[in-house]
């Protein structure tokens, strides 16, 4: 019943305001819980990004069939798993670094190098970050040309 000098809220009233409130406040805090893992996710994107850049950066320093510096890397020998930097991960790491650098196109003069960083998430879904560059050898696409010259030029005068 309502009366004319009724002051204050009723019951109900308080309930249904409360009932209201919470649902907007649940709703802020499933935002806040999404954030943080999409937050968390790109900071771990991040890192997993600066991994396999330096492995890309180091088989780009090292990578060389001209010159006669020691420490280089032969292109022939770049499919060998020791030149893969994963054991410069800290133990305990999340992260898991793959190289693969067996795929030879171009007569054996360029080779594609997959850079592969994973980790687990919070919910154990696995996360991959893949980075591929492919990288010339010099000297084999010199003979390459030589050869297809030759060939071309004999086929044509002849």
């Amino acid at each position: 019943m309502i009366y004319k000098n009724q002051k204050g809220f009723s019951l109900l009233e308080v309930v249904i305001s409360l009932a209201v409130l919470s649902v907007g406040v649940l709703g802020l805090v499933k935002m806040q819980a999404y954030m943080e893992v999409k937050s968390e996710n790109a900071l771990k994107t991040l890192d997993a990004l600066y991994i396999a850049e330096s492995q890309m950066e180091y088989y780009q320093r090292r990578a060389n069939d001209v010159s006669g510096a020691t420490g280089l890397i032969p292109f022939a020998s770049m499919a060998d798993s020791t030149y893969c930097l994963s054991s410069t991960l800290t133990s305990g790491s999340i992260y898991t670094l793959t190289c693969d650098a067996s795929n030879l196109s171009l007569s054996g003069a360029l080779r594609t190098i997959d850079v592969t960083v994973s980790w687990a998430d919070r919910v154990v879904y696995l996360k991959r970050f893949p980075l591929k560059q492919q990288f010339l050898n010099i000297v084999s696409l010199i003979n390459l040309l030589k050869f297809l010259s030759k060939n071309t030029f004999k086929s044509r005068f002849e």
